[in-house]
């Protein structure tokens, strides 16, 4: 784990949208309460969170405003980052825009169940991990 204060923590859409159809929001609460990490976001994120669960196989887990509520419970804990460097390294580029964030936001960890990131493995400075394995080393 890093020695700063804070572990900087980006979280792929896929799990957001995991965590909130099983309601697993709370697998982060202790860490968040305890004030150990901070929650990376860029306009991308949260536009590709936005446009996944719109998605007509989605919409059914999700109330009209569900992203909104999500930001609003996490908001002490996130730190918006607006990106300026341009990666194209991923074998799925449309997930380019996270090492993007990864890069600019100075992550420590990109928390994915996405092969095409998780075979990058570390992006600079930025381990692209399972959240089972993030959890575990946290304990």
């Amino acid at each position: 784990m890093p020695k700063s204060n804070h572990i900087k923590v980006i979280i792929d859409t896929n799990l957001w949208i995991s965590f909130i159809i099983s309601n697993k929001l709370n697998l982060l609460d202790k860490l968040l309460f305890s004030q150990k990490i901070r929650l990376l976001f860029s306009k991308e994120l949260l536009s590709e969170i936005a446009i996944t669960i719109t998605k007509p196989k989605l919409r059914k887990y999700f109330a009209n405003n569900a992203l909104e509520e999500m930001l609003t419970a996490f908001d002490p804990f996130i730190d918006l980052i607006e990106t300026q460097t341009t990666v194209s390294i991923c074998r799925d580029t449309k997930d380019n825009f996270l090492l993007e964030l990864a890069h600019d936001g100075k992550a420590d960890y990109l928390l994915t169940g996405d092969k095409d990131l998780l075979d990058i493995k570390k992006f600079g400075k930025t381990k692209i991990i399972a959240i089972s394995t993030f959890l575990e080393a946290t304990k």
